[in-house]
């Protein structure tokens, strides 16, 4: 249970968070984000879910593949989550299906990605951002 608590849970309750602020309607104005910033917004947030992501499918001990795989795993699952984002605001009114946020969001995964094969290689592992 505290591994779920510890590494599970904040992803769930990452992705709970996005899909709520998704299904707000006009969501720049309510929170009066500037034009042009909200791409940056987009990518930061997929950043921290790919890395919850990468955390909690590493610590799992049932399937040693998804460990093995962890971070092509998250970034996979955080590039379809925000397909599937999009789609859903799709259905929100005054919200659209962006392909632009779409790209915002893997480039944020794709961000950890990089930025994790960066620190493995010169650190030789990449503990501070699977352990933190």
């Amino acid at each position: 249970m505290k591994n779920f608590v510890k590494y599970q849970l904040p992803p769930i309750l990452w992705i709970v968070l996005i899909y709520f602020l998704s299904s707000l309607s006009n969501f720049h104005v309510r929170f009066k984000i500037p034009p042009g910033t909200d791409k940056f917004v987009h990518a930061i947030i997929y950043f921290v879910l790919c890395w919850l992501t990468r955390r909690a499918f590493f610590v799992q001990e049932r399937f040693s593949s998804i460990r093995r795989y962890a971070l092509m795993g998250a970034f996979i699952f955080s590039v379809v989550y925000g397909a599937l984002d999009e789609y859903h605001q799709g259905f929100v009114p005054g919200r659209t299906v962006d392909a632009y946020d779409l790209m915002a969001d893997a480039g944020g995964a794709l961000l950890f990605v990089a930025v994790y094969w960066l620190l493995q290689r010169r650190n030789g592992s990449a503990k501070q951002l699977s352990e933190s």
